[in-house]
């Protein structure tokens, strides 16, 4: 506060004005103080409305909008990057097992915490001729029941602040707010199924939101699944 006091002993209104006479470029070089400067309203006694002095002011609104949007769109990216980082390095770690009963434990208790998730659970529908893989970390679903959760066409859910199904996420259930179901189709080595992303942030999957990273998640596994499942065989 004396700092601020001392500098404005020292300068006043001519001497501020001589400045910018001598150096009429000032605020060219220096926009950013457009911001901050009142323009003079010129609106007159008998309701004559400066319209300059309005679309100035807009503007500068306009341009604040603007930044804060930019501000937006780079954390944004940033946040984007950070997930498509984790995202690869799970999936080289799903590539790096070396045997079927790893595959369960790096999905369930490895990728939580790579992808800083609360829960991921590995679920296939009982009752079909073709068996449940043999991983230890799978939680069994009724027949037909990956269709109830996902729909018959769907290959990914996304819901938050919701209820979740505790047959999928088992004691997880009170914790989950927010979940991510992605189908594992079924084939010749496994019937269907769903992998499924649980997180105690109710916003943190929703309706609408981009798919791409846990689609490449969900067929990762899946894929390294089969592998394994044809070397079994």
């Amino acid at each position: 506060m004396a700092k601020k006091k001392e500098i404005s002993s020292k300068l006043n209104v001519e001497d501020i004005k001589n400045f910018l006479r001598n150096n009429p470029s000032f605020l060219n070089d220096n926009p950013e103080l457009l911001m901050v400067l009142t323009a003079p309203d010129r609106t007159t006694d008998d309701g004559v409305v400066d319209f300059q002095n309005m679309m100035i002011e807009k503007l500068k609104s306009n341009l604040e909008d603007i930044r804060n949007s930019q501000g937006h769109l780079i954390d944004t990216s940033r946040n984007n990057l950070t997930t498509q980082v984790q995202v690869h390095e799970a999936v080289l770690a799903l590539l790096d097992t070396d045997s079927i009963q790893h595959i369960g434990h790096i999905v369930t208790q490895d990728w939580p915490d790579m992808l800083h998730i609360d829960v991921i659970r590995i679920c296939f529908e009982k009752g079909h001729a073709n068996k449940i893989p043999s991983l230890k970390e799978v939680a069994p679903l009724s027949k037909g029941h990956a269709n109830k959760y996902l729909g018959k066409d769907d290959i990914i859910q996304l819901r938050g602040d919701v209820d979740v199904s505790e047959e999928i996420f088992g004691p997880a259930k009170s914790l989950v707010k927010a979940e991510a179901l992605v189908r594992i189709p079924a084939t010749d080595h496994n019937p269907p199924g769903i992998l499924s992303f649980g997180s105690r942030d109710a916003d943190m999957f929703y309706p609408g939101q981009g798919t791409e990273l846990l689609r490449f998640l969900g067929k990762s596994f899946h894929k390294c699944l089969i592998q394994w499942q044809k070397q079994k065989n």
